[in-house]
């Protein structure tokens, strides 16, 4: 399989880091969402930093709680496996309260309990700002494991749920707090108020945003399709970043309608309230957690045939065994990605 050399200018400066640093430890296990144990075992952890990850004028801490766990499970979900174990870090300014922490706590294991999380461990310690750093472990699936590197040409790309919400909702959170960080805050506490109600309860984007849910079973259903046969992760970075980190890992090309990429209503209408293209978000907005595939044209065409009732898949491009990713819109030729626009939390030069 040949070398896609191309892509080394669509990787973002955090990225290019990270490639450093594989190669400064002989890291031959990182690359993927998770690292993959001999012994079947997938590891994967990720920190939240307040100012960075998340506002607390913005989200209560229950909410905060409830995100960093669902964001390490969107990890697991990313290669299908099976999430067991839970182990949190909390480093916690001097004026948290034992309060604080029963919050915080609160969405935790709220979150580790609807998905059998088992909280097994971790350490507090003090910090200038609040902190989470956790880890989780997984078991690989029964019917195999997914990675980056698994996409061939002539593989169908496909993707969960819809795009863009997250942004939109951190939009209107914003929004919200420009001239009235009062207003911010009650509406916080509100949210935290009605934190296990559901989309139809409440504002679509600002549950995204706030209360993401990792596609576990999505991926399960998938690898029940493939086995270890396709490729997979989450789109936590938007979907320009997983499309490339897939292309990348893989050795290949794509060819990406952007028509065909989900976008909820209300997603479209906050975008026009902000007075942005809904496709901005989509792909460099980030904080989606949907799950981004490719699986063989022949699986898909099968599964198909079943009918969209338990298929919560949907077709965006197909895999080329070219060395670009190539996107429409409608048909019509679209502008190249441009990765400059997706968050980086480190761009070294």
């Amino acid at each position: 399989m040949k070398a896609v050399s191309s892509f080394s200018g669509l990787l973002t400066g955090e990225q290019k880091i990270i490639e450093s640093i594989k190669s400064w430890v002989g890291g031959n296990l990182i690359g993927d969402d998770c690292a993959l144990i001999a012994c079947q075992l997938l590891v994967s952890t990720d920190a939240l930093v307040e100012g960075i990850h998340f506002r607390r004028d913005l989200m209560s801490l229950g909410q905060v709680g409830w995100k960093a766990v669902a964001v390490n499970l969107s990890d697991i979900a990313a290669m299908a496996g099976r999430p067991r174990y839970l182990f949190v870090n909390v480093c916690a300014p001097p004026d948290f309260a034992e309060s604080d922490f029963r919050c915080l706590y609160q969405g935790i294991t709220d979150c580790a309990r609807q998905y059998r999380l088992i909280v097994a461990g971790g350490d507090i310690t003090k910090s200038e700002k609040l902190m989470l750093s956790l880890t989780v472990i997984g078991d690989v699936h029964e019917n195999g494991c997914l990675t980056r590197s698994g996409a061939k040409p002539g593989d169908v790309v496909i993707a969960t749920g819809d795009f863009g919400a997250s942004r939109a909702g951190l939009f209107q959170l914003l929004s919200g707090q420009v001239g009235n960080r009062k207003a911010a805050t009650t509406q916080a506490r509100e949210n935290a108020e009605t934190s296990k109600s559901t989309d139809h309860t409440r504002d679509y984007a600002i549950n995204r945003h706030i209360r993401p849910l990792p596609r576990l079973s999505e991926s399960w259903t998938l690898v029940a399709k493939t086995g270890s046969t396709g490729a997979l992760m989450d789109a936590s970075d938007g979907l320009a970043d997983a499309l490339v980190q897939i292309a990348r890992a893989s050795s290949v090309g794509m060819m990406i309608e952007l028509g065909s990429v989900p976008i909820h209503g209300k997603t479209k209408k906050v975008a026009a309230e902000a007075g942005v293209d809904p496709m901005e978000w989509v792909l460099y907005g980030g904080e989606d957690y949907e799950l981004v595939g490719c699986i063989d044209a022949n699986v898909w065409g099968e599964w198909r045939k079943e009918g969209s009732k338990g298929n919560p898949f949907v077709p965006i491009g197909i895999v080329t065994d070219g060395t670009t990713i190539d996107l429409t819109r409608h048909g019509a030729v679209a502008p190249p990605l441009d990765m400059s626009k997706c968050f980086q939390h480190l761009a070294p030069t």
